[in-house]
């Protein structure tokens, strides 16, 4: 089944007024993954669940058997809805299929003769772009909020405000370490830490080996809760719980919440944040640093005495299944490094270009792929943390590590590149969320060669996705991405425009 966060509600395409379409069947407000033509008699064993199924009926069975067969087929298949388009082969939707998807509790609706499928296919494309643009929104809006929560006099106190706001709950850091600062934990609305459930909960997740997250129902609320740290430095719990579950957006919200959480025991004292725990939480948050950061930065790189003084930023993935070193044994000499179990970023003070090419290519013997951007002052180190992760995209296509070089042409152009970027670009130059969502769309796109799978699976999105952004721009555009030029001159304008 799709993840709810990329389905849109099945009473949503209905009422579309273009599509004119017609509720045979009402069975709930199923979520829609996309839209499939099919004229199999059994088409299941070629769906994932989720779809809206469209077909015309070319090979429905005609018997009460064989239509029983079929839907419960369907049902099996996790088919959220089924489309059925009258004439030429009915003229109405045969009675029988009505009364089985009746009986199963599948939705049925009917498509008139004007409505195309392909028009039904591309309504729900739409719908699924428009919820996908949003959810940016509001994960940018929560962002910002979070930021900001780490000026507040509780700044612990405040994230869970925010995070209980993002996601429509209640929020509580359940039994915090003596590094947390003080404060009531929790919002409102939250049960306290005696409930049964949860204290068992707490119990699991709080043991040296236990797990790190779970999930649990209690008074009528969906709970997750997540370890603030590993293991053996934890700082507590969050939980966080509501009504429905969470959402692809919301989960995203929570790890933000939880790293920062985390950062702010690290390092903040009992009444203010320190200069190391400011300058974490804007590399964290990619908000910039604060003035004077210049000397703690070098402290926390290893900076040799009377170097350069610029930085720069490495992103690095895992190469393929092999193993891999973890991050922390790593050689990498700073301290200014976070990781995952499936990406890393640190920035490393400025050593010259064949101290990092070696330091890329120890990397890869130690099971990783890395890019590397140029030197940079640190109040450039968000927009080189930018260009890395833009470049990693690219090693990961070749298949080894990359270190940004300076390009001849930007000396040739100068500050003609950006104008002339701008021009190029024309409304995916805009500083709006969609803007930019096309603008990442097509650069993975082109870094990838045209691959609709490979580039896809980069955008975390589903490959009609990518091909109706791609549509998209280029009827905005008024270009064909076929032609080879209009490509070249649109990655020449993606990687010139100041902050991609």
């Amino acid at each position: 089944m799709p993840d709810e966060g990329h389905t849109v509600p099945l009473s949503t395409v209905l009422a579309r007024r273009d599509l004119d379409l017609t509720a045979l069947v009402a069975a709930g407000d199923p979520g829609i993954g996309w839209a499939v033509v099919s004229e199999l008699a059994d088409p299941a064993a070629y769906l994932r669940g989720g779809e809206l199924l469209l077909t015309a009926g070319v090979n429905l069975p005609g018997t009460g058997p064989g239509l029983r067969a079929y839907v419960d087929s369907l049902v099996g298949a996790g088919v959220s809805a089924v489309g059925f388009g009258v004439t030429p082969v009915h003229d109405t939707v045969p009675a029988g299929l009505v009364d089985q998807c009746r009986l199963r509790g599948l939705p049925l609706v009917e498509v008139p003769r004007p409505t195309p499928f392909a028009a039904v296919s591309q309504a729900v494309g739409a719908e699924l772009e428009e919820l996908r643009l949003r959810d940016l929104r509001r994960l940018g809006e929560a962002h910002q909020a979070l930021a900001l929560a780490v000026t507040d006099d509780a700044p612990v106190d405040r994230v869970l405000r925010v995070l209980a706001e993002a996601l429509g709950g209640w929020a509580v850091l359940a039994r915090p370490s003596a590094s947390v600062p003080p404060g009531a934990h929790r919002t409102p609305g939250a049960p306290p830490e005696a409930e049964p459930e949860l204290d068992e909960l707490l119990d699991r997740l709080t043991r040296p080996r236990g797990p790190r997250s779970a999930k649990a129902l209690l008074g009528g609320d969906e709970v997750f809760l997540h370890t603030v740290g590993s293991p053996p430095r934890e700082h507590g719990v969050a939980v966080v719980g509501r009504p429905d579950p969470l959402g692809v957006t919301d989960r995203a919200v929570l790890r933000t919440a939880t790293a920062l959480l985390e950062v702010l025991a690290r390092t903040f004292q009992r009444s203010a944040p320190s200069a190391q725990g400011r300058l974490l939480t804007g590399l964290l948050l990619e908000g910039g640093l604060p003035e004077g950061a210049g000397p703690l930065l070098a402290e926390l790189t290893g900076a040799r005495e009377g170097g350069s003084g610029a930085h720069r930023v490495l992103h690095a993935a895992p190469v393929g299944r092999g193993p891999s070193t973890a991050p922390a044994a790593l050689p990498l000499d700073t301290r200014l490094l976070e990781a995952g179990s499936e990406r890393l970023r640190a920035v490393l003070a400025d050593g010259g270009e064949t101290v990092h090419r070696s330091q890329l290519d120890r990397l890869r013997v130690h099971g990783w792929i890395g890019a590397l951007s140029g030197p940079v002052p640190p109040e450039r180190l968000a927009e080189a943390d930018r260009r890395a992760r833009a470049l990693l995209a690219r090693a990961r296509a070749v298949g080894g590590p990359l270190l940004e070089e300076g390009d001849p042409l930007d000396a040739l152009l100068g500050p003609a590149a950006e104008d002339l970027a701008r021009r190029v670009l024309g409304p995916l130059a805009g500083t709006d969320e969609t803007a930019r969502a096309l603008r990442r769309t097509l650069r993975v796109w082109l870094t990838r060669h045209g691959n609709w799978d490979r580039a896809a699976t980069d955008l975390g999105a589903h490959r009609n996705s990518v091909r109706y952004r791609i549509g998209r721009i280029e009827r905005d555009l008024g270009v064909d991405l076929a032609d080879a030029e209009q490509r070249m001159r649109l990655w020449f304008a993606l990687t010139r425009l100041p902050g991609e």
